[in-house]
């Protein structure tokens, strides 16, 4: 990767292997395959910490959803590549990239990535979907992991594409708890319009 930001059976694998890869990764920050670096002091831009982040801007992010992060942490499982972006001291709000390389078509990502309940995108890669994410299943998830599960997410937003070459991307907000439906209506657009720079900037990378 070298663009930054600027201004269900295989499926189901897929599917569970990516969810434990961006948990594992706001749940440890760091470790053997994953690397952070922290916004404090001389600011390190997201990109800093490699992998999945070399996408992401904070600037950008910001302008786009209105939350500024300012630490990042890659990570990468199988073929994989993750990156999260947290706030230094907080658990959430957090925001989470994953992209794989993938040979699936529009069919393919219909049937065996796409959540039931979400809503199709449009203008966003080859076919795109929308999709809330409830309190009490990300709760129940964090759980499993023994660094964070005593620290309850909010309710969060997600987008997935399957980007023109051929890359699966999914952007995942987690807000911290107490956020209402109207805040997560409200950041949905913004969330899309953030998914569809970084399609642009995976574009070229």
């Amino acid at each position: 990767m070298r663009g930054t930001i600027t201004g269900r059976s295989a499926g189901v694998r897929f599917w569970y292997g990516l969810w434990a890869a961006l948990v594992a990764l706001t749940a440890s920050g760091c470790g053997e395959e994953a690397s952070a670096i922290s916004g404090r002091g001389p600011q390190w831009p997201a990109a800093a910490a490699g992998g999945a982040c070399q996408l992401l801007d904070y600037e950008a992010v910001a302008a786009r959803i209105g939350t500024r992060f300012d630490t990042a942490g890659a990570a990468s499982k199988d073929e994989t590549f993750t990156c999260a972006l947290t706030q230094a001291g907080r658990a959430y709000p957090d925001l989470t990239l994953a992209v794989t390389a993938t040979s699936a078509d529009e069919v393919i990502f219909t049937a065996t990535v796409t959540p039931s309940g979400s809503t199709a995108v449009k203008g966003l890669g080859k076919i795109a979907y929308r999709v809330g994410l409830g309190e009490a299943a990300l709760a129940a998830a964090a759980k499993t992991m023994p660094d964070k599960g005593s620290r309850t997410p909010g309710p969060g937003v997600e987008i997935g594409w399957l980007s023109a070459n051929g890359r699966l991307m999914i952007v995942r907000y987690i807000f911290a708890p107490g956020a209402t439906a109207a805040q997560v209506a409200e950041l949905t657009p913004k969330l899309v319009a953030l998914a569809k720079l970084i399609d642009h900037v995976g574009s070229t990378s």
